[in-house]
């Protein structure tokens, strides 16, 4: 379990990683993308204030040069006309205003006399912009508010002066002044494509304003007063704003100012030094951000899909690192089974090799070959237990390890334990404790064979692991809840115990504890039992100390079972009989010359009368040219040539004859899976003896098994 739940931890904090990865990579993306439409957005509303600056430039210029073309058109035909009289002019000089964008035009005379075009006639200096007429010299326009009786509102005031004046009768005309509503240029500055959020303004370099688009709005007359409380952006200032404007400077300023925050473009209008004009176009920075905002919302699905993609892309490298790293396990882990399986197999198998030399070296030492034949018994059933072992992790590991619950009796279970281990307890000296007092159901539905084989892996390391005179006890108890039976076992022994360190990996394959040098076995036996215990819904755990023992506690709940008389027994646990093998018929089928030669010579010293049979079809063939009843008992390999035991057994039970049904066979095979038992019992055959034979319980098999009654 908790290897399971650190799996699913790592697992997690994988997910977790590919997910900050993934959601880095895409905030990044989606950071640099957002910083890269602000410089674009940015970049086109300057680029875009620039075309209309220079677009209301054009149109103001253009206008100011038409305005002075026509004072100066006016003159030309005034002078053309040498014989007018000045009362004429006037006239003339009244049509031509009522024809035209001036509101009124005016005449200057050299006698410092002023004629307007409403017949009106003042001194020069009456009229307003009689300093700027003087002053200049030449052409100018300027601004002035006008509030007489006759008129009042903003004007622009246009001025012409003649290099030489022209004669009107007795009058010599010097210039002409025209006066244009203010309202006229305000229409040529137009900021439609911003949405309203834009405003031109036409000041002079001392900011105060000459006119202004409709969406400019403010009390104060001059726009550079204002910007002293601005705080100016990217590195700019009011001062640096003013001292550009002094020099005649273009200049783009982003700033705050009342908690709006404006781009503004100042460009100077001085043109041909008739002016100190300055076109001045803000656009507030809402427009960049609705912009930005416009296009991020459309490019979302993009990034929504690019997540997804990005998320993937990593997933999958995931997996493929995650495979290279399961694949490079499994290869070492293959490797460190090869090598441990190599060590186990051969240890024993070189025993078995060496002290068959040593059999053949000592032929007339009956005492050496007494003690050769006893060490080469051990080593065959320390080989065995390691292919038995191996053979179990492969069904685990493939995921093919089933358990089989029937009806059993745990205290026949326990008691076949005791009887297994008694032998070797007793050869240790040691004292072999067994405590099942406390089972008020031993009743119980549950895999006895697999509850054995818990059992005698756990107390086999006991015996291994305890010194001579050493202790080992087996507790078993129940709590009963319902119909369910929680039952604890438990193991302890006084033995060498295990360090701290051992105890974390005492779970996985191969792993021992190599303190004591005659320490011998697969590694498997605790990794075999705990799949076992957790196959069938149980837990288990262990505590240990070094030099004090080892205690190995299991729980596994087994539903109650009502005694039928039908409990599984997994030894022989019957009366011996009256049963002899002398003078028994049997029919031994096996394809491997050595097996069956051994199988046939045992039996032949056992006084039995061998019948053999290399395949399948030559066991029936042999069956069917019997007598009935010839046969005591058959002997049939399930794994030859041409056909199996299986189908054999199969064949021999469908004889027409009496003895077909009842004749006794047991199947000789290495499947040693229960499975592979099942298979042959529904096959026909009575009983199994898996290889490598134990030829005391095959000799207790054929002795135990009936002879079946003769089927009605």
């Amino acid at each position: 379990m908790h290897k399971r739940m650190e799996k699913i931890v790592r697992r997690w904090w994988a997910w977790a990683l590919i997910l900050l990865i993934s959601f880095t990579v895409l905030g990044g993306g989606y950071w640099l993308y957002y910083q890269s439409i602000e410089r674009a957005v940015y970049s086109t509303t300057l680029s875009f204030m620039e075309q209309i600056a220079d677009h209301d430039h054009l149109n103001i210029v253009n206008q100011i040069d038409s305005k002075r073309e026509y004072l100066r058109s006016l003159l030309k035909r005034i002078e053309a006309a040498r014989d007018s009289q000045i009362e004429d002019v006037i006239y003339t000089l009244g049509v031509e205003a009522s024809t035209t964008s001036f509101d009124i035009l005016y005449l200057i005379t050299s006698d410092g006399m002023v004629y307007s075009s409403s017949y009106l006639m003042s001194t020069m200096q009456d009229m307003p912009w009689a300093d700027e007429f003087q002053q200049t010299g030449g052409d100018f326009v300027t601004r002035y508010d006008e509030v007489s009786r006759e008129r009042w509102g903003e004007y622009l005031v246009y001025g012409v002066q003649l290099a030489e004046p022209v004669s009107c009768g007795s009058k010599k005309i010097i210039g002409a002044v025209g006066l244009v509503s203010i309202e006229e240029i305000g229409d040529q500055m137009k900021l439609e494509s911003f949405d309203g959020k834009g405003a031109a303004v036409v000041m002079q370099k001392s900011g105060d304003i000459i006119t202004a688009s409709q969406q400019y709005n403010t009390t104060d007359n001059n726009f550079l007063n204002p910007l002293k409380d601005a705080k100016f952006k990217n590195g700019g200032s009011f001062e640096a704003c003013r001292q550009a404007v002094e020099r005649g400077e273009s200049l783009f300023a982003e700033y705050s100012l009342d908690g709006s925050s404006y781009y503004t473009l100042f460009q100077s209008l001085d043109h041909h030094g008739g002016n100190d004009w300055y076109l001045v176009v803000r656009v507030s920075t809402q427009v960049t951000v609705e912009q930005v905002r416009t296009l991020i919302n459309r490019s979302l699905p993009f990034f929504f899909v690019l997540g997804i993609l990005i998320l993937s892309i990593t997933y999958f490298f995931y997996r493929s690192m995650n495979s290279v790293k399961v694949a490079r396990a499994s290869e070492q882990a293959k490797s460190a089974f090869l090598a441990n399986m190599s060590h186990e197999i051969r240890t024993p198998l070189n025993g078995i090799v060496g002290l068959q030399y040593l059999m053949r070296q000592n032929l007339d030492d009956k005492e050496k070959l007494k003690s050769y034949l006893k060490k080469a018994e051990v080593s065959t059933s320390f080989l065995q237990s390691v292919i038995t072992d191996v053979l179990d992790m492969s069904k685990i590991e493939s995921g093919q390890l089933e358990i089989y619950a029937k009806e059993m009796d745990l205290t026949a279970v326990i008691e076949e334990v005791k009887i297994l281990l008694e032998n070797q307890t007793d050869q240790k000296g040691l004292k072999f404790h067994i405590d099942y007092r406390k089972l008020p159901e031993p009743f119980v539905r549950g895999d006895a064979l697999r509850i054995k084989q818990i059992l005698t892996n756990l107390l086999g390391n006991a015996v291994k692991f305890t010194p001579d005179g050493g202790e080992i006890t087996l507790s078993v108890s129940q709590e009963i809840s319902g119909e369910t039976a929680d039952t604890m076992f438990q193991v302890a022994d006084t033995g060498c115990g295990m360090s701290q360190e051992f105890l974390e990996r005492i779970w996985l394959p191969f792993e021992q504890e190599r303190r004591i040098a005659s320490q011998k076995g697969t590694g498997l036996g605790t990794t075999l039992s705990k799949t076992l215990v957790e196959k069938m819904g149980g837990a288990i755990s262990v505590e240990s100390k070094l030099g004090e023992g080892t205690v190995f506690t299991f729980h596994i709940p087994f539903p109650v079972a009502k005694p039928s008389g039908e409990a599984e027994l997994t030894g022989e646990t019957a009366e011996e009989t009256e049963w002899s093998l002398s003078g028994k018929r049997i029919l031994a089928a096996e394809d491997n010359e050595i097996n069956r030669m051994i199988i046939v010579s045992i039996l032949e010293d056992q006084g039995c009368e061998l019948t053999e049979a290399c395949d399948g079809q030559q066991a029936l063939t042999a069956f069917e040219n019997s007598t009935p009843d010839y046969f005591d008992l058959i002997l049939m390999d399930i794994q030859m040539p041409v056909m199996n035991g299986y189908e054999a057994t199969r064949r021999i039970r469908s004889l027409n004859r009496p003895d077909a049904a009842r004749i006794p066979i047991i199947a000789m095979t290495a499947n040693a899976f229960r499975e592979d038992i099942e298979m042959a019992l529904a096959a026909g055959i009575d009983d199994v003896a898996t290889k490598p034979l134990d030829i005391k319980l095959l000799l207790n098999k054929m002795k135990h098994i009936r002879k079946r009654e003769d089927v009605t």
